[in-house]
């Protein structure tokens, strides 16, 4: 068992190393989108743990119907994303986040991984990459949609 510290210093090791890992898939200016989509509570994240890592489109509005809303939106567009993503990614309208908080999210999940053991790195690197560049072709297909929809439904 590791240190509240130690454990904090693992997991900024990873993220560093996974940062040069994913040069090659980005280049050497490119950053992520993650939580630069430039639409308000939606985000591409990546997750990792001591039991899992994850990708994933998150929609986390705190109001429920706008969420829910936005959620059914994109996945009317499911079809879209069938041609950048596998049938293993997961919908999910109720997703629940370690802080408990509830939030709807598309994505997959690496089992058996540990961040804190160095030897899957590499595996969980290469998820990662190789999922997220494939959620954001998918995303960037369906964000001007998203975003004029949004527009035109300006009170939420």
């Amino acid at each position: 068992m590791y240190s509240k510290e130690e454990a904090a210093k693992i997991r900024r090791e990873f993220w560093i190393a996974f940062d040069h890992y994913s040069r090659k898939f980005l280049g050497h200016s490119r950053k992520w989108i993650r939580y630069n989509t430039k639409i308000k509570d939606l985000s591409l994240k990546f997750e990792a743990d001591r039991t899992c890592a994850t990708v994933m489109l998150a929609i986390e509005n705190n109001n429920e119907d706008i969420r829910f809303d936005r959620f059914v939106f994109i996945k009317n567009y499911e079809t879209v994303f069938e041609e950048f993503i596998d049938n293993t990614w997961i919908w999910d309208e109720e997703y629940v986040l370690e802080n408990e908080k509830k939030i709807c999210a598309l994505y997959k999940q690496l089992n058996g991984v540990n961040i804190y053991r160095k030897s899957d790195w590499t595996t969980i690197f290469e998820f990662l990459a190789s999922n997220m560049i494939l959620l954001e072709k998918a995303f960037d297909e369906i964000k001007p949609l998203l975003e004029e929809y949004i527009k035109n439904n300006l009170n939420q």
